[in-house]
């Protein structure tokens, strides 16, 4: 699996591209649901997801690759995930979290309370204290909006790039699975 996930080279079908998209989507599910556990856990799950982005990149070039094109094409789809999550999460948001508004005012004033007190650290705790509760109120919308949103773009891409079944110059159309 290592090399379905980590290395551009070579080129996976759809089938291959499948299994690693679920692989993907389940992890950054996981991931995204880790404010409800700690903020500082979901800190750490964020340096995670950077090693996902590179996996999604790898998993594209190779796709790209088996319908013959060039890997600069995984641009279409990142540029899609992110054009579509950012109106599904400006559209669906509000819907889960009606009071985020007033919750970022109230953290607004808190924050501004703590800063006249001159206190640096207490500015601090009441600053984290506040993005730690809305991180928990946004994690499961924010995860499943994510989820919908990779599936969509990876199983449309993946219908619309189309396999090669002939030998490009990317590699053997009749090469060695992904997952061996």
């Amino acid at each position: 699996m290592g090399n379905l996930l980590f290395s551009p080279k070579g080129r996976i079908g759809p089938s291959e591209f499948t299994k690693g998209a679920i692989i993907l989507i389940a992890i950054s599910f996981m991931l995204g649901l880790l404010p409800l556990v700690s903020i500082k856990l979901a800190m750490v799950g964020n340096l995670i997801g950077l090693v996902l982005l590179w996996c999604w990149i790898v998993l594209w070039v190779k796709r790209f690759h088996d319908g013959g094109q060039s890997g600069w094409m995984t641009l279409v789809p990142i540029g899609a995930f992110i054009g579509l999550s950012m109106l599904a999460s400006m559209m669906l948001m509000p819907m889960f979290v009606s009071d985020m508004v007033e919750q970022q005012l109230e953290m607004q004033k808190a924050i501004e309370e703590a800063a006249q007190g001159g206190d640096a650290s207490t500015m601090l705790n009441t600053t984290l204290e506040a993005a730690g509760a809305m991180a928990k109120k946004q994690a499961i919308p924010s995860a499943i909006i994510n989820a919908v949103v990779s599936g969509i773009v990876a199983n449309v891409g993946n219908m619309l790039i189309k396999h090669d079944p002939d030998d490009n110059q990317y590699g053997s159309a009749s090469g060695a699975s992904a997952f061996d």
